[in-house]
């Protein structure tokens, strides 16, 4: 029984043993079929991805081709591709290289997607179509101009020939103008010998006139240079003489000494000012002095030096126009360096009675420190001289009409000797004023309406003036302000 088990297990085993050993021979032959078979697996993939690459080629070459031929387009980066592209076969290089070439015939305004094979013979058809219109329109034009050349050709002989008509005809008119040339050449000649002749005889002549008109002419003209001497001397003498106006500013007042009794004036020594001289004060604004109205008097007391002398002040200016400095001066009675000369004419009456005050007048004329030259009386009587030295003529006022023939020729009488003294007094370059016009000045420096100073002054010629409108104002502050800011001997700007 043992014995029989031992052969089971034997047998078992060597069952086993030989099963393994065909699972190992059947799983050797597996392994090198997977294996082969795995090998030629990978073969046929790469030989699939080979000829999917080649056939993806081929579609691209086939779809280039289309484009060539006209079925697709290509772009402009498709050419720039194809002229960069190496593939590596050398017949589609060619072949695409050989497109590139004929392409290029089609001109630059085709686009990229019309250029291809079927568009290059309508391309060149339509070139050589475009030539041979335009050859055909040089051909033309070729034809055109020889046919202008030669109609140009054809007049060009006819005005040659023309020209050549009119150059014999102008030689002849040449011949002809020379001879009549020549024949009036010997007459003018002969004309000009007998010119000649008369012409030296009138060239002497002229000669002598001419130096008789030019010693003429140089005596006339130093005569005439003489004669304007004269008159521009006598001119010039004579505006002078009569710009000197009654009312002629000569100086003005450089300061005034508070409270404004006394002020000094830019006359001096240098300008032959005297003491005992009066001067009228016209406003330092006023601009028409002979219609200006005086602010007062002054009368020189004292002189300072060579351009400056003190004055007091005659009579009392108004305190709401006091005088000032810069107030402009005039005395028609004064004059630097000489004395002043007046000449009376006809009846003046001063007093308003009706009778001549001319003796008065003449008194308070040389009381002002002027002289009276010469006194006309209304008859034409001169009591004096009447000539270039005297400054002004005063004349008087003319008699009234009357109803007695002999009164009234004797006022014509006297009128038309003023007139005449009128005129010789402008040609003597004397300034003639009305005699009011002077009186109206004596009265205004005239010692009755003036305010003496020093010893003889008075408490009541000096009463305060009323303040109109004025009350419980501080009157001082009503001055002017440069009259208020004065100090006694020297004078100050005004605050600002």
């Amino acid at each position: 029984m043992a014995a029989r088990d031992d052969s089971v297990i034997r047998g078992t085993l060597i069952t086993s043993l030989i099963i393994l050993v065909l699972s190992l021979a059947l799983n050797f032959f597996l392994y090198r079929w997977g294996s082969t078979s795995s090998i030629e697996a990978e073969r046929a993939r790469e030989q699939l991805a080979t000829s999917q690459n080649e056939l993806r080629t081929n579609n691209d070459r086939i779809s280039l081709m289309k484009a060539m031929m006209g079925i697709g387009t290509i772009s402009e980066a498709e050419f720039d591709v194809l002229r960069q592209s190496a593939s590596g076969d050398p017949e589609m290089e060619a072949i695409e290289r050989r497109f590139l070439e004929d392409m290029a015939y089609l001109g630059p305004d085709v686009d990229p997607q019309n250029r291809n094979y079927p568009a290059l013979p309508e391309y060149l058809v339509n070139a050589i179509r475009s030539r041979n219109d335009q050859y055909g329109q040089a051909r033309n034009e070729a034809t055109t101009i020889r046919s202008q050349a030669a109609s140009d050709v054809d007049n060009a002989r006819k005005a040659e020939e023309e020209a050549k008509k009119n150059r014999d005809a102008a030689i002849q008119k040449q011949q002809q103008d020379n001879e009549e040339f020549l024949q009036a050449r010997a007459k003018m000649k002969e004309d000009g010998e007998k010119n000649r002749d008369e012409m030296t005889k009138a060239s002497l002549a002229l000669s002598a006139l001419r130096k008789t008109a030019a010693d003429e002419k140089a005596k006339l003209e130093g005569d005439l240079t003489k004669t304007r001497t004269i008159i521009e001397t006598q001119r010039q003498e004579l505006t002078r003489l009569r710009s000197d106006r009654f009312e002629n500013v000569q100086g003005e007042i450089s300061y005034v000494v508070p409270p404004g009794r006394m002020v000094h004036i830019n006359l001096g020594s240098a300008d032959a000012l005297v003491v005992g001289v009066q001067f009228g004060v016209v406003d330092v604004n006023e601009l028409n002095v002979e219609k200006a109205e005086l602010k007062s008097q002054i009368q020189v007391t004292k002189i300072l030096g060579e351009h400056s002398a003190q004055a007091r002040v005659l009579g009392n200016p108004s305190y709401k126009n006091p005088l000032v400095r810069g107030d402009k001066l005039y005395s028609p009675f004064w004059a630097p360096g000489r004395k002043v000369r007046v000449a009376l004419a006809g009846d003046i009456d001063i007093t308003g009675d009706g009778r001549s005050n001319t003796d008065q007048l003449k008194a308070m004329i040389e009381q002002a420190g002027a002289e009276v030259a010469a006194m006309i009386s209304s008859t034409g009587v001169m009591d004096g001289k009447l000539d270039s030295s005297v400054r002004f003529l005063v004349i008087g006022e003319q008699p009234d009409s009357s109803a007695d023939p002999a009164a009234d020729a004797k006022r014509v009488r006297a009128m038309d000797e003023i007139s005449r003294l009128k005129a010789q007094a402008t040609e003597l370059g004397i300034t003639t004023i009305p005699a009011w016009k002077l009186i109206e000045y004596l009265k205004g420096i005239n010692d009755s309406i003036t305010t003496p100073l020093g010893t003889d002054s008075r408490a009541a010629d000096f009463a305060p003036l009323p303040a109109t409108g004025m009350s419980g104002r501080n009157q001082s502050n009503l001055l002017p302000e440069i009259y208020r800011n004065q100090v006694e001997g020297q004078p100050q700007q005004p605050r600002r």
